[in-house]
């Protein structure tokens, strides 16, 4: 049983005729009763009777609502799928690391939004094992992030910028005057620490090689509290240096030994790309990104 055949019966049950069944289907009237006779010989009984006036049998009958539900049914389903597809079109999901600020990545977004104004941008923070999840699944179109040592076969990377770690304290406090911060001058000093920093684990690990364990009195996930915290004069933290945004501190690099972050811009390997994300990567690795803010 084909969908044609079906509407075509329908549009002959509302006529009762197949002249304008026909022309209401847009087809020839030959080709409408043989779709209709076809019908007939699939359900294994006539549906109409062809007389002087034509009126539907009781296995016409019968069917009738049966099939109008069928095609009911199929034609959302086809609306139900376009409508998906033209907003899957139109929507831009990137992932982001929690430590990228919006502020380094704003004005990039900002005149990409302007030259694709029927694009949906949809920006998802996420750690990266949730970001690779994400990728791989097809949830996510493309994803900021940073690696240190290895990286994942599956998907491929497409360098945008590097920057460096640095050391956020109030203004005022010693480390204001320095060029850059020996990594050996943090021991002792009030730690706050950023539990979603994708480089903690080798922080720690590098101060615990130059002899002296943080001492970290606050941990928190938020990047607002800890840059309010270290401003109003609780301590120090570490941070890469374009995630640093309040203006009562001052930031300045690690030494000894330097750490710096790569980041890249991440789609799945070998998948097919729609253009607004080739478009993305262009802007991406065209932008004159900044330096180190003081």
């Amino acid at each position: 049983m084909e969908l044609y055949q079906v509407r075509y019966f329908l549009a002959l049950c509302d006529t009762l005729n197949f002249a304008r069944a026909a022309e209401r289907c847009n087809v020839s009237q030959p080709s409408l009763t043989r779709a209709v006779q076809k019908l007939e010989h699939e359900l294994g009984g006539l549906l109409v009777r062809r007389e002087r006036r034509l009126t539907l049998t009781e296995l016409g009958h019968l069917v009738r609502p049966r099939l109008a539900e069928v095609l009911s049914h199929a034609t959302g389903t086809v609306a139900a799928a376009k409508q998906h597809l033209e907003r899957s079109k139109s929507a831009l999901r990137l992932g982001v690391l929690p430590s990228i600020g919006p502020v380094r990545f704003a004005p990039l977004l900002a005149r990409f939004s302007a030259e694709h104004h029927d694009v949906e941008l949809m920006v998802l923070e996420g750690a990266l094992p949730r970001l690779n999840e994400l990728l791989l699944d097809g949830t996510l179109d493309a994803a900021v992030m940073s690696y240190i040592e290895r990286v994942d076969r599956r998907l491929r990377y497409f360098k945008i910028y590097h920057e460096r770690i640095v050391v956020v304290a109030p203004r005022g406090h010693r480390f204001e005057q320095c060029e850059v911060v020996r990594l050996r001058e943090l021991a002792g000093e009030n730690l706050l620490f950023r539990t979603n920093c994708d480089m903690g684990d080798f922080l720690l690990q590098s101060c615990r090689e130059r002899g002296f364990e943080p001492k970290i009195i606050y941990r928190s996930g938020r990047e607002g509290w800890v840059q309010a915290m270290v401003a109003s004069g609780c301590g120090v933290t570490v941070m890469p240096e374009f995630t640093r945004t309040h203006p009562a501190t001052a930031a300045r690099p690690i030494a000894d030994p330097d750490l710096v972050r790569h980041l890249s811009l991440v789609t799945v390997a070998g998948r097919r790309q729609e253009p607004v994300v080739t478009a993305l990567i262009r802007a991406m690795r065209s932008e004159a990104w900044r330096t180190l803010r003081s």
